[in-house]
């Protein structure tokens, strides 16, 4: 597992208490029951763990988890 995707793994379960079985690559975070503020917060805890910006709109409802870890990983590269 990529240092990425450990963080959102990390963060999506200890933050928002997703239970780890349902963090899928092809896992929406609409399907994680997070709405906007959720992923808002999520954004910011992503930067804060990365230590790189995290936009909303990378963390968008509709996007996968397997999309935001590649965006990330991307971000970080």
């Amino acid at each position: 597992m990529s240092p990425v995707q450990t963080a959102v793994t990390a963060v999506l379960t200890q933050k928002f208490e997703v239970s780890p079985e349902y963090i899928r690559p092809d896992a929406t975070l609409e399907s994680l029951d997070l709405d906007s503020l959720a992923l808002a917060e999520l954004a910011l805890a992503l930067q804060e763990a990365l230590g790189v910006p995290v936009a909303e709109e990378e963390a968008a409802r509709h996007s996968t988890v397997g999309e935001l870890v590649a965006t990330l990983n991307a971000k970080r590269a």
